[in-house]
């Protein structure tokens, strides 16, 4: 399986052509994407009513798997979606299209661009999820806790991070074992 993700570079530059971005909400929708695993279908369904700001929680009914879990996002990501303007309607989609009431607004033009204005070679949105997975992996979380953010039904499909997990895996080890002698 595929396992693309960017590089600390890579991220600073395409969080700043998100930032320039024609559509306000690119940079959103990454960091949301970066920050919570979920997958793109999961992120363009949320509702406003799905937001839980106090908690920094979001809820996702419909998943791949047939699951509803639960978003968990950083400070950073809140504070992004403080500043969205708040709809009327709390069943407003909230990348919502402006020209058709309860569709997704179509950003791919607006990703193409920047990946390309980033330099960003090889690099997918889904490619996002993995770099999530990725970056839990680099610090120390077990495959669990990334299947557990990630929304993995089978511990298998999560194992493709496992060459990420060494240090931790190390650490345990030295940790636990070292007092064996």
């Amino acid at each position: 399986a595929r396992i693309r993700f960017l590089s600390e570079m890579e991220r600073k530059n395409l969080l700043v052509a998100c930032k320039a971005s024609e559509w306000p909400k690119l940079y959103l929708l990454v960091m949301m994407a970066i920050t919570t695993g979920a997958r793109q279908g999961e992120l363009l369904r949320l509702r406003w009513r799905d937001i839980d700001l106090r908690e920094r929680r979001a809820s996702v009914a419909q998943t791949k798997n047939g699951e509803p879990r639960i978003l968990t996002f950083p400070p950073h990501v809140k504070s992004e979606l403080m500043k969205q303007p708040r709809p009327i309607k709390s069943d407003t989609l909230l990348f919502g299209s402006q020209r058709a009431a309860g569709k997704p607004f179509e950003f791919r033009k607006h990703w193409n661009k920047a990946v390309k204005y980033s330099g960003i070679e090889n690099f997918r949105f889904h490619d996002l999820r993995h770099t999530c997975a990725s970056y839990l992996a680099q610090d120390g979380a077990t495959l669990l806790e990334i299947a557990d953010v990630l929304g993995h039904k089978q511990i298998e499909v999560t194992k493709r991070y496992s060459h990420l997990c060494v240090g931790h895996k190390q650490n345990l080890v030295d940790r636990v074992m070292g007092k064996v002698k």
